[in-house]
């Protein structure tokens, strides 16, 4: 998931063809900053992360009980979130040092990535589609929006991702050069077609679609809500336009070096050799800056969800109060039992000296 900072080129033995991937794991070429700052900025987004989105998925399962399908679209926008936290200690260690854990699990943290990926997306557009039905077609969504719904929704969204990261797994692999291993994606020339369509996958369905069906959900929503009073409805709608304005401004940057990319593949750009090399190096360094972007996105959802969700913070408060009367209860029992085991050792030794006593 750190950008492959690697040129076009060709190897005339086995006539495979390797280009800087959206997730390649490599060590090479590396600045001093990047060599420093995105270990700690990975480090940073991993712990927060993992803390914010189990904290979320805690207060959906234990507190909310999963009882609205938004809450149902919610948890899985955090196990998507999870996907991307679970990958980061890797990525850490191979900018670090390089990439040691097999070809196995190159194919499987690269599928694992673009399932988070798209499942992400797809639930930020699933939610504006459930706004948009229970604003704007109020009558329609008592029927439709059911929690049985939500769960084929739900299945339907991580069936789709899990097929359209598939050939990200097929053809990610472990490689060397000049003795550093790395995870990076490689293909044969007569499968550049299908490799450059990968590329127009990420645009299509990760940006222009899910772009359209938001526009015109919030478009319908904003014209709805002109004339109503609803509170409640708007603080709803305010919750999810925020999350769904913070995941495209962080994942669209993303998106236009990946359709860049699409274009330098089909010959678009009218360039001389030279220029060309240069181009494909800024590219290649713009995609690493984008992605590291992104992956801040994974860890602010629950942050969006404190301070923009009234509800989250009373919820949070609870967990919170409840774990401290926990640890209270514990202190409690604990010095209660280490009193009574201080009374049953004295009340021994008082038992063994009287008895000492009576038989000297």
């Amino acid at each position: 998931m750190v950008a492959a900072n690697k040129n076009f080129s060709t190897t005339s033995t086995t006539q495979e063809y390797e280009y800087p991937d959206f997730v390649t794991y490599t060590v090479k070429d590396l600045t001093l900053v990047e060599a420093i700052f995105k270990p700690v900025l990975y480090s940073i987004v991993f712990t927060c992360g993992l803390v914010g989105n189990a904290l979320v998925l805690g207060i959906l399962i234990w507190f909310k009980k999963l009882t609205t399908v938004t809450d149902i679209y919610l948890l899985n926008m955090a196990i998507s979130d999870l996907l991307f936290v679970f990958s980061l200690p890797f990525v850490i260690y191979s900018i670090k040092y390089q990439w040691e854990f097999g070809d196995a699990m190159c194919k499987i943290l690269s599928a694992i990535y673009y399932i988070g990926f798209f499942s992400s997306i797809f639930f930020v557009t699933v939610l504006s589609v459930d706004r948009y039905l229970a604003i704007v077609h109020v009558v329609f969504s008592l029927k439709f929006r059911t929690v049985h719904l939500g769960i084929i929704v739900t299945l339907s969204v991580w069936a789709c991702s899990f097929l359209f990261s598939l050939p990200h797994f097929i053809f990610h692999k472990q490689d060397i050069e000049k003795g550093i291993k790395y995870c990076t994606i490689s293909y044969s020339k007569e499968q550049k077609v299908t490799m450059t369509l990968l590329y127009l996958q990420i645009n299509v369905f990760g940006l222009i679609i899910p772009l359209a069906i938001l526009f015109f959900c919030y478009s319908r929503i904003i014209n709805n809500l002109q004339n109503s009073k609803s509170r409640q409805k708007k603080y709803a709608v305010k919750l999810i336009f925020i999350i769904v304005a913070v995941f495209f401004l962080f994942w669209t940057p993303y998106n236009i070096v990946v359709f860049l990319k699409f274009l330098e593949l089909l010959g678009v750009f009218n360039f001389t050799l030279q220029d060309l090399d240069n181009f494909s190096k800024q590219l290649d360094s713009a995609m690493g800056i984008t992605q590291t972007i992104s992956f801040v996105h994974c860890c602010l959802n629950p942050i969006i969800y404190t301070f923009a969700g009234e509800n989250f913070q009373k919820h949070l408060c609870r967990m919170f109060s409840k774990l401290l009367r926990c640890v209270k209860v514990n202190k409690v029992c604990g010095s209660f039992e280490s009193s009574v085991l201080d009374r049953v050792s004295s009340t021994r030794e008082s038992r063994s000296s009287s008895f000492t006593e009576a038989v000297m």
